[in-house]
């Protein structure tokens, strides 16, 4: 008993060393691991493995710890889980998928990935099937909503008030040319978070007014950061104004600055909203554990780690998350305790994020926004310069926010024909070539002006 012990404990921390590259196969005698694949932060990821250890504990008197697998943001986790199963048809090795936002559960539930885990009525029945027209949990529980996700914009109230930069409350606001240099976003090819943003203000405006407007914010816009979370520290610390952020990055870094600095918004025109969901993988190697996960992570319990505060007797231990949490009944029970805000089931708005639109064309868009904006960015910023010097005539504006090729065009790009290495490759340098030409003809032709 006390050798298996030690080669569990051995074993775990090997694995913690090792990382997601190459792990160590699971040898953990007399001991339960879940491993779960998930680009939550650490925050989350230590409330809910800690969670589920005492939830498992007092509910079922059986000990087990999660072990989290970490390769990058949602869009990498979800390369990672595909290019895995693609030599290991039969399972990978991992348990769950946990979070990511919504579109990464749709293709691996799209491709017979997911393992169908149907729940009892004692849970689902506090959980609506949808928000705001999103669907939080699948018809054949193959995925189930974990958290609401909204996307909005984080802001430096500090740094506005002493540059007397212009206030933003509209995502169009961030295309103000004032705030040249001081808005923060990050690359849709990597986080999943900013791609939800960039796809919805594309649905809402169309296709045309998007790209103009996308073009503009990013001309503002400081840098690219490889991960969301970047980009709200950024704001945090003033190295931006403000920044696209989701509400998670944005409560909690205005719970560590202070409201008289820091203020998160969804925007008066619309704000996304998405479900960031849970799902069991085909071939998990621990399927009746998996199951429990899920029960606690949908369950009161875990659904209280959310959205009570750190400090509640329910809530978080070490680190508040602050997130919109399915559970229905918890908003009219908790709400006066939460950090979090009013609950996204009393919003009402008109626009609906499309979230089959944004799995059909998920492939091909990040690339192409890559290419466009910020592949070419240092050359985009010159030509929005001069653009603005030039009093941002209708006819530049048009140019400059055109785009490569139509929305039709993607969607035909994405149904087949991306699946080949050489024509995304191609596709790339070609929407690159035509990005940077367009920019450094509109900045030489409006110098010579």
């Amino acid at each position: 008993m006390k050798l298996a012990f030690g080669i569990s404990g051995f074993v775990r921390a090997v694995r913690r060393l090792a990382g997601v590259v190459a792990w160590v196969p699971l040898l953990c005698f007399g001991a339960d691991d879940l491993v779960v694949m998930s680009p939550h932060n650490e925050a989350i990821r230590q409330e809910f493995g800690n969670g589920f250890s005492r939830w498992l504990r007092n509910t079922h008197g059986q000990e087990a710890h999660v072990e989290w697998r970490d390769v990058g943001g949602s869009s990498e986790a979800l390369r990672f889980v595909q290019s895995e199963f693609s030599k290991k048809t039969n399972g990978i090795g991992v348990d769950c998928f946990f979070g990511g936002g919504q579109e990464p559960h749709l293709v691996l539930a799209q491709r017979g990935l997911l393992q169908p885990i149907p729940l009892g009525e004692e849970i689902l029945r506090f959980i609506p099937t949808e928000v705001n027209g999103i669907e939080l949990r699948d018809s054949a529980g193959r995925w189930y909503g974990a958290a609401i996700s909204s996307f909005g914009i984080l802001k430096n109230l500090e740094v506005q008030r002493r540059l007397k930069l212009p206030d933003v409350q509209r995502w169009e606001d961030l295309a103000d040319p004032r705030l040249l240099g001081w808005v923060g976003a990050g690359d849709p090819r990597n986080s999943g978070t900013m791609m939800v943003m960039f796809e919805g203000i594309l649905q809402y405006h169309g296709w045309e007014k998007g790209w103009r407007l996308l073009t503009q914010m990013a001309g503002n816009a400081r840098r690219f950061d490889r991960v969301s979370s970047t980009t709200a520290k950024d704001v945090t610390v003033g190295e931006t104004a403000c920044g696209l952020a989701i509400d998670f990055y944005g409560f909690s870094q205005v719970a560590y600055a202070g409201r008289q600095t820091l203020q998160f918004i969804l925007p008066m025109d619309f704000a996304p909203m998405s479900t960031d969901p849970i799902s069991v993988l085909k071939g998990a190697p621990h399927p009746e554990l998996a199951r429990r996960f899920l029960e606690f992570v949908l369950g009161e319990s875990g659904q209280k780690l959310w959205y009570l505060p750190k400090g509640h007797p329910e809530g978080a231990v070490r680190s508040s998350i602050e997130r919109l949490p399915v559970r229905l009944d918890l908003y009219d029970r908790y709400g006066d305790l939460s950090n979090v805000g009013t609950s996204p089931f009393k919003r009402a708005q008109t626009f609906h994020f499309d979230g089959k639109k944004a799995r059909d064309r998920r492939d091909v868009l990040p690339a192409l926004i890559g290419a466009v904006l910020i592949d070419t960015h240092s050359e985009l910023k010159l030509a929005w310069s001069r653009v603005v010097e030039r009093g941002m005539a209708d006819a530049d504006l048009r140019d400059l926010g055109s785009a490569p090729i139509s929305e039709a065009d993607v969607f035909a790009l994405g149904a087949e024909q991306w699946k080949n290495p050489s024509l995304r490759l191609g596709k790339r340098i070609e929407w690159q070539t035509f990005s940077r030409d367009k920019y450094r003809r509109l900045a030489h032709a409006l110098s010579a002006r």
